[in-house]
């Protein structure tokens, strides 16, 4: 699991290639109280056959849509 707060700018947990068992990637944009945005990104998995698992690839609290743009971008590249 990957999780970026870009007010802290640390990236926890290790990569790990995921490509060939990465079925979509769903990405969720919440507006906050604070006018900031959440941003999230998971990917649906298959394992193992006829098991959907959720993985949540990228987060964070960013404060423009570009920064929003860069989570998403690191969440979903290659290698995972």
């Amino acid at each position: 699991m990957l999780q970026r707060d870009f007010a802290a700018g640390a990236i926890t947990g290790p990569r790990v290639d995921l490509t060939s068992i990465i079925q979509f990637y769903s990405i969720d944009l919440t507006p906050m109280a604070d006018g900031r945005l959440f941003v999230g990104v998971t990917a649906t998995i298959c394992e193992r056959e006829g098991e959907l698992a959720s993985m949540e690839m990228g987060s964070g609290h960013v404060d423009s849509i570009d920064k929003a743009l860069m989570v998403i971008r690191e969440a979903i590249a290659s290698p995972h």
